[in-house]
């Protein structure tokens, strides 16, 4: 054995808050990182693994401070280095990927010079070798063209090729550890699976070690050697990746595994998320974390915590936090299959499309067609699931069905009715009967207004009800997407990433529309969350006969919500049909790509089956 590249021992974050220190955000957390190795951390929203990875380099947020334990790089201590070693360490010995490029990147720079920012501040090098590694960067990334990219900005840049300049921002530095913070969370099949393939061959051919946060499990099972999982702050469990993801040995990662779709699993059917919520970590935990959310807690799981204890497994020790864990020599039995619901049959046609063209124009003559020629329908209580990769017209379809963007040729029609350029007062009707659902709940809803305001503004906008009846209104709708009322008071940033997305479901709801167009609504979201959201949408359909449009980039949700998917490529729709037959039987050799890079949470020979 190699001795650790990073050894993090007992560590401990904690911040401050009005009423004083006490959110003790991660809790003794340890792990060990070789050279060449890589190692998932997952688990839900507000598990402490993007905590942990920024208190590696003491980049935590506000109040947060490093209140116990040790990080070590190549034996030296981080955690009280001066600032002057530090700043020495970041971007040259540890490299980070953030989650959200956008926030990331500076708008108002060209890529070009945000590189070279980072190669003159850790290379030395002339001006023009920067430039040309910045080029050799871009083109290691894939990002096509970069000769002329180089000098566009981040606007000019689909989701994907964001996060590729944010990976070559990292690379840039040329570190040993890579720190990625869910890379691929906003990415569709085909280009994550180019980014991961990429990280791959950067462990395999520099010996980089990658510490890799995620929530998607498939992921973790293409890339990683080991997996940590993380609740309520600390490790519940964690081993060789193949070992822990099928057969897990605590009931967390068990839940979590349960809750991911799969492209085996039909259309329609049900998955469920965890139970409950995560402990409020401003609060002593007395027992074991998960033991309020647990089938299988005993009455000493909510009085005392239990040890990481070592199980021996043929493929290497697994460490489980479990105190019916630590007595079992076998793993957990695996979780029933899940239900396929009975879904009724669709109505009338409510929404259609016909020969939708759109062109944008770039710098100088640059023109990029997104659209060309797409035609659809949507009836009354279906879901269209559209998906294709980034830059293939997605969400510009969306904009363009909900008015927010012109369309420069074709039609659409709504109830039988042309509306594809209404008069202000048709165009407000329209847009009371065509709602959308957007991919950042956060930035999506203002962040000054409370989720009751946020929720009632619709209801004033179309002159819903009066004045006195509209709090009723608000909680009903509160309801309806599983928030309590009492919550209508409360800003957005006092609620979690799903609750935020149930905030966005009932604020489109609230003019009672015929369509919802959902946009990418769930890539987000950890998988436990994903799973309600997804099924309060399929419930909220069955109840109220919507019609659904929803977009996204994993292929398994899709399917799984789906009565009809419809393929996009370079603006044009490649493949439609039913959603088993696409998924099961795809004509289109694009298709086939799509479903070969979607990577499932146990391994499959899924690229071998789509590749003839």
């Amino acid at each position: 054995m190699t001795t650790p590249l990073l050894d993090v021992r007992d560590l401990d974050v904690t911040f401050t808050t009005p009423d004083g220190p006490g959110l003790r955000a991660v809790r003794g957390v340890s792990f060990t990182l070789r050279r060449g190795e890589t190692l998932a951390v997952v688990g839900e929203s507000g598990s402490g693994k993007s905590t942990t990875a920024l208190a590696l380099l003491r980049m935590l947020p506000g109040t947060g401070r490093i209140t116990g334990g040790s990080v070590r790089l190549d034996g030296t201590e981080l955690t009280t280095a001066p600032e002057d070693e530090l700043r020495a360490v970041r971007g040259t010995r540890i490299g980070m990927v953030f989650q959200d490029p956008m926030t990331a990147l500076n708008p108002v720079l060209t890529i070009g010079r945000q590189l070279d920012e980072v190669l003159r501040a850790h290379g030395g090098r002339d001006r023009a070798a920067r430039r040309a590694r910045a080029l050799e960067l871009l083109s290691l990334v894939g990002i096509p063209d970069p000769a002329r990219r180089v000098d566009d900005h981040p606007h000019r840049f689909s989701g994907g090729q964001r996060q590729r300049v944010l990976i070559a921002l990292a690379l840039a530095g040329e570190p040993d550890v890579l720190v990625a913070d869910e890379p691929t969370t906003a990415l569709d099949a085909t280009v994550q699976d180019q980014i991961l393939t990429l990280l791959g061959d950067l462990t395999r051919t520099t010996g980089t070690a990658l510490l890799l946060i995620t929530h998607n499990l498939g992921v973790v099972a293409r890339t990683c050697d080991r997996v940590l999982v993380m609740y309520g702050g600390t490790v519940v469990e964690d081993g060789p990746t193949a070992e822990v993801l099928a057969r897990p040995r605590h009931p967390y990662t068990a839940g979590l595994l349960a809750a991911v779709p799969r492209l085996s699993t039909p259309s329609g059917t049900r998955l469920t998320g965890i139970p409950g919520t995560p402990p409020d970590l401003s609060l002593p935990l007395a027992g074991c974390a998960f033991a309020a959310r647990c089938a299988l807690a005993e009455d000493r799981c909510r009085t005392a915590a239990p040890p990481l204890t070592a199980l021996a497994t043929a493929a290497g020790p697994v460490r489980a936090a479990c105190h019916p864990a630590a007595e079992r020599s076998v793993p957990l039995p695996p979780p029933p299959p899940p239900v396929r619901a009975e879904r009724p049959a669709p109505g009338p046609v409510v929404l259609a499309a016909e020969e939708l063209r759109k062109t944008y124009r770039g710098r100088g003559r640059h023109r990029h067609t997104a659209l060309d020629g797409v035609s659809l329908t949507l009836r009354a209580g279906e879901t269209l699931g559209i998906v294709g990769e980034s830059g293939s017209g997605k969400s510009t379809l969306a904009r363009i069905l909900a008015h927010a963007d012109p369309a420069d040729a074709g039609r659409i029609l709504l109830d039988g009715q042309d509306v594809t350029r209404p008069g202000r007062t048709a165009l407000h009707a329209v847009r009371r009967r065509v709602q959308m659902v957007f991919q950042d709940p956060y930035a999506s809803l203002d962040p000054r207004m409370t989720a009751g305001d946020i929720v009632a503004e619709p209801l004033r906008a179309f002159g819903i009800g009066t004045p006195a009846d509209r709090p009723a209104r608000v909680a009903a709708l509160l309801r309806t997407v599983g928030l309590d009322p009492a919550a209508a008071d409360r800003l957005p940033r006092a609620f979690s990433g799903g609750q935020r997305q149930r905030i966005g479901i009932a604020r489109a709801l609230a003019p009672e529309p015929a369509v919802l167009l959902c946009d990418e609504p769930v890539s987000a979201l950890d998988v436990s969350v994903q799973a309600q959201i997804t099924g309060l949408l399929t419930d909220l359909q069955r109840d109220l006969g919507l019609a659904l449009v929803f977009i996204a980039h994993d292929l398994a949700v899709v399917r799984q919500v789906s009565h009809r998917i419809a393929v996009l490529h370079d603006g044009r729709i490649v493949e439609e049909g039913d959603a088993d037959e696409i998924c099961e039987r795809p004509r289109a050799a694009y298709t086939r790509a799509l479903l070969a890079a979607v990577p499932e949470p146990v391994p499959a020979a899924r690229a071998e089956e789509f590749a003839a």
